[in-house]
C-alpha cells in the first residue's frame, strides 16, 4: 500500500461512495461537464467495479446507489459496509483504491452533510418577488465596492435563473458592510429587456445590454464595470446563482486591504447545491434570517477550484488587464481565461472557504471533440482595441 493513500476507512469509503454519486446523478455533470468528461475514465473503473464486486453486500449496495444517486440513506448504507470490511475483503481494498485514484483524478467532488434530507418544497420566483427587497443604497452614498451581476434567462417567467438571481440580491441586501459602501448592478443581456421590472426592486443599478444570440457573460461583466455611475476602487464580480453569508462582503472587502492585495478568489472549491437542499438554504437565509444556511443540511457537487463564481479585483488592475475577454461566446472558459490572465499581472489569492452555488438547468455544451466550446481562443491573448463594456458593442453597425 502506497504511503501516499489515506488509511482511514472512512475517507477511502467516501471516495467509492462520492464517485458512484457523481458517475450516476445528472446534477454532477452540470455542475462541470468538461471535467465530468475527461474524469470519466477513473470514474467507470469504480463503477465496474462495484458492479463485479465478489463482496455481495457491496454489489448489492453499490448498484442500489447507482440505481438512485440522490437517496441519502442508500449512499450511508454503502459507506458504512465499506469502512466495516475495509483491511478484512481484499475485494473492498481493491474497490477502495480504486475509489481513492478516482478521487486523484477529478475535479468533481460530492458533499453529503449528516443532516440532509430531500423533502424541501421548491422556491418559486412568485414567492422571492414577494420579499421585501431590503434596504436601497442610501441618497447621497458614494460606495466605492461595486457588485457586477451578469444575467441571461429565457426560461417561462424567468424560471429557476431569475429566482436564483433574486434570492442573490436579496442576500446582498443583508449585509454587514454598511450600506452605503457598496453598490450592487446587474447587467441583463439579451435580445430585450425581459425582467428589468422584477430586478430593479431588488438591484441598485439595472442596465440592459442588448445582444441577440447566445449569452456573452464576459462582455456584460465589462458592461456592468463601465456604465455603472460612481468612483469604484474594487470589483466583485458575482455569479447570479451566489447565495451569500451575511458577512461576505465585509470579509472580502476586508482583506483587500492588506498591503499588495490586487484581487482574490473569496472560496477555494464551488459548492453547487442539489435543488432540496437550494431551496432549504434559500429559505434559512432569507425567510429564517440566519447569517447563513445549516451547512449540516446540505448535499452539494463541488467544483474543486473552480475559478468562475466570484472574484474581487482592484478597478485599476481589471482595467489594465483588459478585463474579461469579450471574444467569448455562451459558457465556457471566459473565468478559466480571465484568471489566467489577470493572475499573471497581480497578487492574485484565493481563501479556503465554501460559497454556495444554487442549483439552476445547466446550459453548458462541448464541441464535437470535446473540447470547451472557446476552446480556439488562446489564454492571455485578449488586446481590446476599443474601451471594454461598450454598449453598442454588438448592435448591428458593430457586429
Amino acid at each position: 500500500m502506497s504511503y501516499l493513500k489515506p488509511t482511514d476507512p472512512a475517507v477511502l469509503a467516501k471516495a467509492v461512495a462520492d464517485n458512484l454519486v457523481v458517475a450516476a446523478d445528472p446534477d454532477a455533470p452540470a455542475s462541470g461537464l468538461y471535467y465530468w468528461e475527461i474524469s470519466r475514465p477513473w470514474r467507470d473503473k469504480v463503477v465496474d467495479a462495484v458492479r463485479t464486486c465478489g463482496a455481495e453486500t457491496i454489489r448489492t449496495l453499490g448498484e442500489s446507489l447507482l440505481a438512485d444517486p440522490t437517496d441519502h440513506r442508500r449512499y450511508w448504507a454503502l459507506h458504512a459496509a465499506l469502512a466495516e470490511r475495509h483491511g478484512r475483503d481484499a475485494a473492498v481494498d481493491d474497490l477502495m483504491h480504486l475509489g481513492w485514484r478516482a478521487e486523484c483524478n477529478s475535479r468533481l467532488g460530492h458533499v453529503l452533510n449528516e443532516d440532509y434530507t430531500s423533502d424541501s418544497v421548491p422556491v418559486t420566483v412568485e414567492e422571492m418577488t414577494a420579499f421585501d427587497p431590503g434596504p436601497r443604497l442610501p441618497d447621497g452614498a458614494a460606495p466605492e465596492v461595486l457588485v457586477v451581476i451578469p444575467f441571461h434567462s429565457r426560461l417561462e417567467g424567468g424560471g429557476e435563473r431569475l429566482r436564483n438571481l433574486l434570492a442573490c440580491l436579496r442576500s446582498l441586501r443583508d449585509q454587514s458592510l454598511p450600506r452605503d459602501q457598496y453598490q450592487v448592478t446587474v447587467v441583463e443581456s439579451d435580445e430585450q429587456s425581459r425582467w428589468r421590472d422584477v430586478i430593479s426592486r431588488f438591484a441598485d443599478n439595472y442596465i440592459f445590454a442588448p445582444k441577440g444570440g447566445v449569452f456573452n457573460k464576459s462582455w456584460a461583466m465589462n458592461v456592468g464595470v463601465a456604465n455603472t455611475p460612481g468612483n469604484t476602487e474594487i470589483i466583485c464580480h458575482m455569479d447570479a446563482d451566489v447565495l451569500a453569508d451575511r458577512d461576505f462582503l465585509a470579509r472580502n472587502v476586508e482583506r483587500m486591504r492588506e498591503p499588495g492585495t490586487m484581487g482574490h478568489l473569496p472560496y477555494r472549491d464551488m459548492v453547487a447545491m442539489d435543488y432540496p437542499a437550494t431551496w432549504r438554504a434559500i429559505r434559512e437565509r432569507l425567510h429564517g434570517g440566519a447569517a447563513a444556511p445549516d451547512p449540516k443540511r446540505l448535499r452539494a457537487f463541488t467544483l474543486r477550484r473552480g475559478p468562475g463564481l466570484c472574484f474581487f479585483a482592484r478597478a485599476e488592475l481589471y482595467y489594465r488587464t483588459g478585463g474579461m475577454d469579450e471574444r467569448f461566446q455562451g459558457w465556457g472558459g471566459e473565468d478559466i481565461e480571465f484568471n489566467y490572465r489577470f493572475g499573471f499581472d497581480a497578487a492574485y489569492d484565493a481563501y479556503d472557504e465554501p460559497l454556495l452555488h444554487m442549483r439552476h438547468p445547466s446550459y453548458s455544451e462541448l464541441r464535437g471533440d470535446g473540447k470547451l466550446i472557446n476552446a480556439h481562443l488562446v489564454p492571455g491573448s485578449w488586446q481590446p482595441t476599443r474601451p471594454i463594456g461598450q454598449l453598442d458593442q454588438f448592435t448591428p453597425a458593430n457586429v
